[in-house]
């Protein structure tokens, strides 16, 4: 055979074809895990926003006296099957059947639950 820089044997074309494959197939396979791991992270995040719009209409149908402050805590009991939002923490004995959470008011008029950390 002639050695030729331009015309390769099939056996090389073969070997560079297979190669230049599985460097494509291994990048590919990359992108689509990060791709994967942005699209989890989107999936959370809209999640987390309606678990807050839920909770924002549970505390419309709850009582309170008061206008909430944004990120001010206060406390969600719930008190013969009517939900309460009161300054009163669950430590101090309140007058209500069962304590749910803590929650705060959002700038964007949604509600979060607070973990105590």
């Amino acid at each position: 055979m002639i050695d030729n820089l331009v015309w390769k044997s099939n056996t090389e074309l073969e070997q560079i074809r297979k190669q230049s494959l599985s460097v494509m197939e291994h990048h590919a396979n990359r992108q689509i895990a990060s791709l994967q791991e942005q699209a989890n992270v989107l999936i959370r995040q809209a999640q987390e926003i309606k678990d807050r719009v839920k909770l924002a209409y549970s505390i419309e149908q709850a009582i309170y006296n008061f206008e909430p402050v944004p990120m001010k805590e206060y406390s969600l009991y719930e008190h013969k099957g009517t939900l309460i939002l009161t300054l009163i923490e669950p430590f101090n004995s309140p007058p209500y059947d069962k304590f749910l959470t803590t929650v705060r008011k959002l700038g964007d008029s949604t509600w979060e639950e607070v973990t105590k950390e």
